[in-house]
Order: structure tokens, then C-alpha cells, then sequence
């Protein structure tokens, strides 16, 4: 065979496989000149003897070719759709207009006359021709002579002296050929049994063999190559265009035939199914080769093809249960998940060729709608914030292709605010409510309804959910803060409730009375944002009230539809507002039974049964949600779940049902029954796909073939709007330390601070396990969990008489007849003498143990100092608190201005020159200082003075806390951060009631590195100098608790009692009473708090009234008493709102 036979070969060959019809140089002569389709046939006929008919066959299907293109937008043949629609019907494609039929015709014929050919070839045209003029039943009759059509090397016709190439032996054109013949015959099927879809499903899965050697064999050798400007080339693919046509065309029919009868739960890599049966086969085949595919090719067929492969990942995914993570790690992402991605970012690349911004009046259909598929694919993948990440970057780039979409504000508000970013979740919703309260509005003027005005605005259900979100999502910002009006955030607590009400407001105005789910979520709205305004507002007047109609906005919501979170609101406010312990127990475990993986449920049954003083009850709720999400393999959670010591289900313990501790089955009081059939195991183990019911991408399959043209909006796969968002793992890790923190305040009420103090070492190695602490912190708080553990398991047998000590004091000492009861809690006594002791022997043995700590890398640096600076500080203090009294207002927020000399916000107390600073050595010079161990502290007047031996060498500082930002990362280190500095100071408090005082101090000073902001901190240093009997440097203390946040409950209550009874913490012989001015000022600043941050306080009514008793307000006495007496029935273990988030 001569070169230039080679070549025409060669070029014929590849000029068929481009499949370029319409161009004019379709191949190049052996000089490299270029050749039009007539003068290749022409330099064919002449060089390759013999060959005339394949010349012939060639020119015949390049003219049908030509014929079949002549009515589309390219030689693709892609199809020309509205912009809102996706294409499903089959039934014209390559088939003639009429107009071309005659022509088509006469080459039949032509082709007819050479049906004796030897080649194959020509029994691969007819039948093109055939099906092209509408004879499928012809069309099948010709393929019949072909045998073994699927075996490529028999229909390759060349001599066998020919070199192998993909292009010159014929493998390409072949497999050209195949392809399109066993597509023909498919589609040959579709027409003569319209109503049985499997037989064509059957010809086209004989594609399977003939589909691995394309991507094995064109894929491996003429794969895209990235350029240097990093794009891609595709100048391969243009080589094999017509291959990948007929490819992409079997492979789309089959997927739209298989989205109306394949069940998306039949895997064959999984179900005992054929491959053919499986939907999924046929979705992998097609974007396994459709990444070889430039972006405008087949954009219409693609566009359809991504959505039914999202749609069904969704449909088979989403119903299952989430694998649960464990809490404080991260959830392991879904194949699947990574599987829809990878087709998300396909389909998002085919969008931005295949449309484009839209003008006045229109809207960018596919974009919208293809944000909402991806919104519903993270649903169904968990709606986790943290891997909302994604999404996100789908929203913002689809902003780019639209123009004030209301649909992807919606999701962009979701999607922001469950990831962290508030401010921009904020922005974004007020854009929302802007641009569909203009739509609404301008509709209205107009006289625009029905579907004209879903095409403006959103629908009203999509409204009233988005606008009960964000009146949900500022109430939850509002109370999750500490800051109230009465501080300097008034304005923006009051401008979000506003708002938040506002939201309320104009869903009612939308909402219709016929969607109960919609109603209720509207009741349980406006419950809460009531809630919240009666806990923020700080006005006695209307909390009442504001109680009264949230609780009956709850029992509505609950009355028209029910909801876990419904039932966990209404347990709250029975608690806030009803006090009725028993009904609110009722509720929260009926939220728990709906919900069982929700830890906050459990957790509030821990706290109401505590409060019931039901230590069985409250305890086995605890360890049920201490055992949620503690193991990441979902059947290794069933098994080790079963067997743990808590309980053997996630449901309230119930008598016959509850384990706990490996005793056998028994009642529990103060637990409801529960449900005992709803285990471990059906919880978390997701079910079997084969005996799930049979579910289709479009609809149920229930009379034969779906006859659906169009693909159904993806708004119908997003799931209802979440009653509040899922946790993040954050959220979950600070869910589950409140929770031990509780367990840690149950066990001491239990088993005495001695039980206490073995629970903290098991709590903080949790947290080493789950957070894995970096840096220092790791290693200090193991360390620091062992010390606890060896102090508490240290018995003090010979206390040295000269330390101060709580076991050695009496408890009438320092105890009002109601006790106090302040978290972090105080100590049961304090630090006075024991009888019969030396006071100058106790001030002695102080200063040996203040000069001893300078030279300790370990604790705190208290110092003392002179006598006048204490009473100037002390006066000045006391003056800003009665000039607010006198003013009427009591206002505690205006001590910002100076608290003695040199102080400044989140700063340091002015230090002389004499007071060795043993931080500043290493420390920035930029860094101010706030650590109360580098602080000047002062004591109490004593006849011996103190003096502290300057010259110890200054120990190394804790390590340097970052820079704050505004960053969401920031904001969610913070809260771990107070966290752990609330565990710290909760050890602080366990140590003083152990009367191990050293070890409380050193527990502060790590709180105080966690969180220098903690007020927390500074209340229990105030304690740790109370238990010394250093009332001044305890008042000092509470003073700066009051300088960081001015509603600090505890700092204020502590205050008022050192106050009033001075004499209960002072080590003087002599009998000290109250200053008038200080009875004064607490009944002021006292007065202020009851109507504020501390009106459920029981201890500060109580002093309270013990300061209107002094002053002789007999009936104001009276009427204090009896509210700390009602408030102290219903006691708990810890604060509600300090444990636990009070909106959802």
C-alpha cells in the first residue's frame, strides 16, 4: 500500500470521525493543502482502488448528516429550549423534517443499489437512513444482517498490511459506526413499544463493553491537556467529535428512559440487581466521559443529565439519617457528597457558556434553579454549616448571573448564618425582605396576582418561612449575648427585637391559616421573640405579661402543630413563667422522644430533675447525652451504645427500658415512660436500600411510563425549613461541655465536693480527646486534670493550724439563712480562724506564703499594698454607685469610667513602680496587660504590715492570647475560650469547698489565661481572698467583675453581702457592722438588678431585703423575702440560662 493511499485512508477516516459536515476543509491533501468534503472523495477514489463504495457510503452519510443538521443551532445538534426548560423528549431526534425527506429519499435509494457490498459499512448506513426517514421497523430489519454488531474489529475494513493507529486502522470510525447502530436500534425499540422502556434500556446496555474501550482507549491517548494559560485543550476531542455524539446521545436516552422506570435504590454494586437495572450505571458512564467534553458541548442534554444525577443523589440520600459525628470532631464527608460535587462544578461550568445575565424583566432561570438543587443536595447531605462552604461559593457566583434574585437571598441568609458569618447573614436578610416587600408592593399597585406574581416575587409559604427564620435568627443572636439594655449595647438589642418583630408582622400579614405546620412555626416564633424580650428588656412591668402570651403562643403552637422544639420552649417557659416543674419535665422529654439525638433535650431533663431534687433521674438524662455522638462508626455506635453504662436507649428511661450503672431494668423517679421502641440501632443505622420503597427521579412509577416532558423545579427536593438550624460540631462540643459541667454540678450536690473533684479530671481529658487543645493548653490542662485529680484524692490528715482553711471554719459564719448559691458556686464557709488561733499567727503565715509565690511559675501574684490607696479606691468605688442611686436610675454600667486610679477597659490597674511585674519581662511591649496576676492587688487594713520582697526573680508569663477580630472563627474560639475558663473557675470553686486554697488560686489564674474578659474570674479571685478573710481585695475584686460586664449577677450579689455583713469575713476581734452609706448603695444597685439581669436570682432578693431591712422598710423587706423564698423552692444545680441556650 503506497503513502498516499495511507493518507486518504487516514484523512477519510478522520474527517468522518471529526463528524465536521459542514465545513469546507475537513482534510488536507498529502501536500497539506486543504480539502472540501467533495474533492477528499474525489483524491480517495483516485488513490485507493477497489474502494469506490466506501467513498459512496461516506459521501451518503456526510450529506445526511448535513440534512439532520440543517434545523439546529450547530452541528451537535443541541436543542434549542426556553430558558426554563430542561429537555426529556425523545421522539424526534434524528429524524427529518419534512421538508428534507425527499432529498433523503433519493440517497436512500442510492445506497440501495449497493446492498451486495461486502462491507459492513453499508449495512451501518442504511439503517441511519432508515430511522432518519421514520422507519424504525426498516431500520431494525438492516441491522439484522449485521452480525455481532458490538464486535468492532469485524466491521473495520482495511488491508491488514496497515500499521495500527487509532485513526489509520479504522478502530475509531468503527467504533463510530457501532455506537450509532446500537443507538439506532435503541431508539428503533423506543419507537415500536412506547409503553415498554426496558427493551430499549436492554439494546443500549449492550453499549457497556463498546463504552469501556472509549474511555480506555480515546480517553488514555487523547485526553484534554491542560495549556500554559490554564485552559484547556480540547483539540482531541474535536478529533472524535462524532464518536462522543453518538455516545452522549445512547447514553442521555437511557438515563432519561431510566429516570421514569429505575428505581435510584437499585445499586448493583450494592442490591442484587443487573447492571442495566441500575440507574447509576448508566449516570457513571456519562460523566465518566463527560469530562472530556468542552463545556458548550450538548449544553442542553448536560444540563438535563447533571440535574437528574443531583436529583437522584438526593432522592436516595436524603431520606437517610446522617451518620452522627462525634462531638468536637469533624463529620466525615459522604462519597456520595463528593460525587455530587464534582457534578455541581461540570454543571456549573456548562452554565456559564450556555447563559447569561438576563435584561429588564427577565430572570436567569437554570441559575436559580441550580442553586436550589445545591442547596438541597446539602441538605441531604446533613445541612451542616461547617460544609456549607461550597455552597456558599455556588451562591455568590450565581449572584454574578442573576439580578436580585430573591431566591438565592433566601439561601444566602440560611446559608450565612448557619456557617458563622451573622453580620453578612444579617445584611443579606434585610436585602431579601427589601426586594420582595417592593415586589409585593408593586404587584399590589398594578393588580398583578397568580402565577404573574411568583414570577416577581417569592411564594407566600417561601416568605413566611424566611421571615420566621430571621425573627428566630435575631432572637438567638439577642439572647446568646450576655449584654442587656441596661448596659451600653441597649440601642442594638432594641434596634434586633425590633426588627425581629417587624419580620413577625409582615409574615402574618402573608401567612395562610390553611398550612397548620406554617401557623405553628408562626406561634412558636412569636413565643420566643416574646421570651426574649421579657429575659433582655429588664422591665418589671411587662415581663409578667411578656411571659403569659409567649406561653400561651407555645401551647398554640403545639395545639396546631406539634414539634420537638415546640415541646422544649413550652418546658422552658413553665419553668420561667409557670414554675411548674412537672409539666415542664413532660414537655422536654416528649421534645426528647421526637428527637432523641438533640443533647440539649437531655440536658434540660437533667437540670429540671435536679431541680426536683430527683438525683437518679437527673443523672441517668445526663450520661444518656453525654453518650450521644461519643463514637464516629454508626454500627460500632449501636453496639458500644447498648453496652455503656448510662442507658441502653436514646429515648427517657422509662421503667423495663432504662439501665442504669449494669443494674437491671427499674423505674426511675422523675422520668417519664418512654417509647421502648426506638433504639440505638434504628436510630443511627441507616436502612437497608433493598427494603426501601422504590423511588424514581421523576415521580412514582405506578402506571406504566411517566409521561413527564419536563423536569420538576428543584425547590420540591429542599427539605422544610429547619425548626433551628443543626448544630455545627462547635456547637455540639459546647452543647456536651455544658453538659458535663452540669453532671460535674450534680455529682458534688450528690457526693460532696470530694465526688466533684474525681468528675473534673474526667471532664477535662474529654476535652483534651475531643477538642485536642493546641499548644500549651493541651498540655496545661492535662497536667493541670491530673493535679486535680492527686488534690482530691490528697486527705489532709494534719492541716498546719496557721493556713487558712473552709474545713476548719464553721458554716454559720459566713451563711445568710438562705444559702447562697452563685455559678460558679461559693464556698459552703470561709477563710476566718478557727477558734482559739492567733490572728497575727495567720497574717504571718499569709506573708510567708505571698513571698513564696514570687518565686512560683505557677500562681498568681497577689500583692499588698498601703492602706490609703485601698480606702481612696474603696471611696471612689462607692461613690459612683450612690451618685447612681441618688440619680434613681442604678445604673451599674457607668463604673466604666474609673475604678481607682489608671484603669482602663479590659486593662490593667495601675502599678508603682515598687511592684515587680513578673509578665512584662517577656511579654510585647504592645500588650496591655489585664492578668490579674500581674496586677497590683490590695488587702485588708492589718496592724502587722505586709511587705513583699521585691527582688524575686519574676516567673514566665502564660502564654500571650491572640488579637481579637470580628472574624467568625474569632467569635467561636472566644466561646471555647469562656468555656474553658468557666470549667477552671467551676475547679476554683471544688477546691475552696475541699479547702485546698493554693490549688483554687492556681485554678484561676488558668481561667484568667483562657478568658482575661471572664468577669467569672474576678468574682472567684473576690471569693479566694473572702476564704483569707481579705474583705477589702474581695470588694476590690467584685468591683472589677462589675467594671467588665455591669449585670454580673454574682459579682453583684457577692458585693452586696460583703457589704452588709462585714463582720462575716473579717479576722478582727471586734464586732463590725454595716456602713449606712454601703446599706445605701446595695439597696440601690440591689434594687436595679432584681428588675433586671438578676429578677430569678433568690439571692439577691434575699439581700435585698436585708437592706431594706437595715434601712427599716418593713413592707419592702416583706415583699423580697417572700419572692427569694418562692424563687429558692424551685432551686437548681445551674442557671438555665447559663447551661443552656434559652431560644433554639
Amino acid at each position: 500500500m503506497s503513502t498516499k493511499d495511507r493518507h486518504y485512508w487516514s484523512q477519510l477516516r478522520a474527517a468522518l470521525t471529526a463528524g465536521h459536515w459542514s465545513s469546507s476543509s475537513p482534510a488536507k491533501a498529502f501536500n497539506g493543502a486543504p480539502l472540501s468534503w467533495s474533492e477528499l472523495f474525489r483524491k480517495f477514489n483516485k488513490h485507493c482502488k477497489g474502494y469506490v463504495d466506501v467513498a459512496e457510503v461516506a459521501s451518503q452519510t456526510q450529506a445526511l448528516s448535513l440534512l439532520l443538521i440543517a434545523n439546529s443551532k450547530d452541528e451537535d445538534q443541541d436543542e434549542i429550549v426556553r430558558p426554563e426548560e430542561y429537555p426529556l423528549e425523545l421522539g424526534d431526534e434524528c429524524i427529518l423534517a419534512s421538508e428534507r425527506v425527499e432529498e433523503a429519499r433519493s440517497r436512500y435509494d442510492i445506497l440501495k443499489e449497493i446492498e451486495f457490498s461486502h462491507f459492513d459499512t453499508l449495512n451501518f448506513a442504511l439503517p441511519f437512513y432508515a430511522y432518519a426517514l421514520g422507519n424504525p421497523s426498516e431500520c431494525l430489519d438492516h441491522l439484522k444482517k449485521v452480525p455481532d454488531v458490538a464486535h468492532v474489529q469485524n466491521h473495520i475494513p482495511l488491508p491488514a498490511t496497515l500499521r495500527a493507529n487509532t485513526l489509520r486502522d479504522g478502530r475509531a470510525w468503527a467504533i463510530t459506526e457501532t455506537i450509532r447502530s446500537i443507538c439506532l436500534q435503541g431508539m428503533s425499540h423506543e419507537k415500536i413499544f412506547p409503553t415498554d422502556p426496558r427493551k430499549a434500556l436492554e439494546i443500549y446496555a449492550a453499549s457497556f463493553p463498546l463504552l469501556t474501550i472509549v474511555k480506555t482507549l480515546l480517553t488514555s491517548t487523547f485526553a484534554p491537556i491542560p495549556t500554559s494559560t490554564g485552559k484547556i485543550d480540547f483539540s482531541s476531542f474535536t478529533k472524535f467529535r462524532e464518536v462522543w455524539r453518538w455516545v452522549e446521545r445512547l447514553l442521555w436516552r437511557a438515563i432519561v428512559l431510566g429516570s421514569r422506570t429505575l428505581n435510584v435504590h437499585h445499586d448493583h454494586k450494592i442490591t442484587s440487581c443487573r447492571e442495566s437495572d441500575s440507574f447509576w450505571t448508566w449516570l457513571e458512564d456519562y460523566f465518566s466521559c463527560s469530562v472530556y467534553w468542552p463545556s458548550n458541548f450538548r449544553t442542553s442534554h448536560r444540563s438535563t443529565s447533571s440535574l437528574i444525577y443531583l436529583r437522584a443523589l438526593v432522592l436516595r440520600h436524603g431520606a437517610k439519617t446522617p451518620e452522627p459525628a462525634p462531638v468536637g470532631t469533624g463529620r466525615k464527608s459522604p462519597q456520595w457528597r463528593n460525587t455530587a460535587r464534582s457534578v455541581i462544578q461540570e454543571y456549573r461550568a456548562i452554565l456559564n457558556v450556555s447563559t447569561k445575565f438576563p435584561k429588564a424583566g427577565e430572570r436567569n432561570h437554570k441559575v436559580e434553579d441550580f442553586t436550589e438543587q445545591c442547596v438541597a443536595v446539602w441538605e441531604a447531605s446533613g445541612d451542616v454549616g461547617e460544609y456549607g462552604g461550597w455552597v456558599l461559593d455556588v451562591l455568590w457566583w450565581a449572584m454574578r448571573l442573576t439580578f436580585n434574585s430573591y431566591t438565592i437571598q433566601r439561601h444566602l441568609t440560611r446559608l450565612l448564618y448557619v456557617s458563622g458569618d451573622i453580620p453578612l447573614a444579617r445584611r443579606t436578610l434585610r436585602l431579601y425582605v427589601q426586594i420582595v416587600s417592593k415586589a409585593h408592593q408593586a404587584s399590589t399597585a398594578s393588580g398583578i396576582t397568580g402565577e404573574e406574581l411568583e414570577h416577581e416575587a417569592d411564594t407566600d409559604q417561601s416568605w413566611v418561612q424566611t421571615c420566621v427564620f430571621g425573627a428566630r435568627m435575631l432572637c438567638r443572636i439577642v439572647s446568646s449575648t450576655s449584654a442587656s439594655v441596661s448596659t451600653g449595647r441597649a440601642k442594638l438589642i432594641i434596634n434586633d427585637l425590633r426588627e425581629a418583630e417587624t419580620f413577625i408582622e409582615k409574615a402574618k400579614r402573608q401567612l395562610n391559616v390553611s398550612f397548620r405546620e406554617l401557623c405553628g412555626s408562626m406561634d412558636l416564633a412569636e413565643g420566643i421573640w416574646l421570651t426574649v424580650m421579657a429575659i433582655k428588656q429588664h422591665n418589671s412591668d411587662t415581663r409578667p405579661s411578656n411571659f403569659a402570651k409567649a406561653h400561651a403562643l407555645f401551647l398554640r403552637s403545639i395545639d396546631t402543630f406539634s414539634t420537638a422544639s415546640a415541646h422544649y420552649h413550652i418546658a422552658l417557659s413553665e419553668v420561667l413563667h409557670e414554675q411548674n416543674l412537672e409539666n415542664a419535665t413532660l414537655h422536654v422529654a416528649t421534645a426528647a422522644e421526637s428527637k432523641p439525638s438533640e443533647i440539649r433535650y437531655w440536658h434540660l431533663i437533667g437540670l429540671l430533675s435536679a431541680k426536683m431534687e430527683q438525683w437518679e433521674a437527673a443523672q441517668s438524662a445526663l450520661e444518656t447525652g453525654a453518650a450521644l455522638g461519643e463514637v464516629s462508626d454508626v454500627a460500632q455506635s449501636a453496639e458500644d451504645l447498648t453496652n455503656t453504662q448510662s442507658t441502653t436507649r436514646l429515648s427517657v428511661p422509662s421503667q423495663g427500658t432504662a439501665k442504669v450503672n449494669d443494674h437491671p431494668p427499674r423505674a426511675i423517679e422523675g422520668l417519664p415512660p418512654a417509647n421502648p421502641s426506638h433504639s440505638i440501632s434504628e436510630i443511627l443505622l441507616p436502612p437497608n436500600e433493598e427494603d426501601v420503597p422504590p423511588v424514581y427521579v421523576l415521580g412514582p412509577n405506578t402506571t406504566g411510563l411517566s409521561q413527564t416532558q419536563s423536569l420538576p423545579p428543584s425547590s420540591e427536593l429542599l427539605q422544610a425549613v429547619a425548626d433551628h438550624p443543626e448544630p455545627s460540631r462547635h456547637e455540639k462540643f459546647e452543647y456536651a461541655l455544658q453538659l458535663r459541667m452540669t453532671q460535674v454540678a450534680v455529682t458534688e450536690y450528690v457526693e460532696g465536693a470530694e465526688g466533684a473533684a474525681d468528675k473534673l479530671p474526667e471532664v477535662f481529658q474529654w476535652i483534651a480527646e475531643k477538642r485536642g487543645i493546641s499548644g500549651d493548653q493541651t498540655h496545661g490542662a492535662k497536667a493541670r486534670s491530673y493535679a486535680i485529680h492527686d488534690a482530691a484524692a490528697e486527705q489532709s490528715q494534719d492541716q498546719s493550724l496557721h493556713r487558712p482553711s473552709l474545713s476548719n471554719t464553721s458554716s454559720t459564719e459566713l451563711q445568710p439563712p438562705i444559702p447562697i448559691m452563685i455559678s460558679p458556686a461559693t464556698p459552703d464557709g470561709a477563710g476566718s480562724p478557727a477558734k482559739g488561733q492567733n490572728p497575727l499567727d495567720v497574717k504571718k503565715e499569709k506573708r510567708k506564703e505571698i513571698e513564696s509565690d514570687n518565686v512560683s511559675d505557677k500562681h498568681l501574684r497577689i500583692s499588698a499594698h498601703t492602706h490609703d490607696r485601698d480606702a481612696s479606691k474603696s471611696k471612689k468605688m462607692q461613690q459612683k454607685l450612690k451618685s447612681q442611686v441618688h440619680k434613681g436610675s442604678a445604673r451599674i454600667s457607668t463604673i466604666s469610667k474609673k475604678i481607682g486610679q489608671g484603669v482602663v477597659k479590659n486593662g490593667s490597674l495601675r502599678r508603682s513602680n515598687s511592684t515587680p511585674d513578673f509578665h512584662a519581662v517577656l511579654r510585647p511591649t504592645s500588650y496591655q496587660a489585664s492578668s490579674i496576676h500581674s496586677r497590683r492587688r490590695v488587702s485588708a487594713p492589718s496592724p502587722v504590715p505586709e511587705v513583699l520582697d521585691a527582688s524575686s526573680p519574676p516567673p514566665p508569663p502564660p502564654p500571650a492570647l491572640p488579637s481579637t477580630s470580628d472574624s467568625k472563627w474569632n467569635s467561636r474560639t472566644m466561646k471555647e475560650n469562656r468555656l474553658l475558663s468557666d470549667l477552671w473557675l467551676m475547679s476554683a470553686a471544688t477546691f475552696r469547698r475541699l479547702g485546698k486554697i493554693e490549688q483554687a488560686k492556681g485554678a484561676i489564674q488558668e481561667a484568667e489565661v483562657r478568658d482575661e474578659t471572664n468577669p467569672g474570674v474576678w468574682v472567684q479571685l473576690g471569693l479566694y481572698y473572702v476564704a483569707l478573710g481579705r474583705s477589702l481585695a474581695a470588694t476590690e475584686a467584685f468591683q472589677k467583675a462589675l467594671f467588665i460586664s455591669s449585670d454580673d449577677v454574682a459579682a453583684s450579689v457577692h458585693l452586696a453581702r460583703l457589704y452588709l455583713f462585714p463582720d462575716e469575713t473579717s479576722h478582727k476581734k471586734f464586732r463590725e457592722e454595716a456602713v449606712p452609706e454601703n446599706i445605701d448603695l446595695v439597696a440601690g444597685f440591689l434594687a436595679h438588678l432584681t428588675q433586671g439581669a438578676g429578677w430569678d436570682i433568690p439571692e439577691a432578693w434575699y439581700f435585698l431585703a436585708k437592706a431594706y431591712g437595715m434601712q427599716g422598710r418593713k413592707e419592702r423587706e416583706r415583699n423580697c423575702l417572700t419572692s427569694a423564698l418562692k424563687l429558692s423552692e424551685n432551686r437548681g444545680v445551674r442557671s438555665l440560662g447559663a447551661a443552656l441556650e434559652l431560644c433554639l
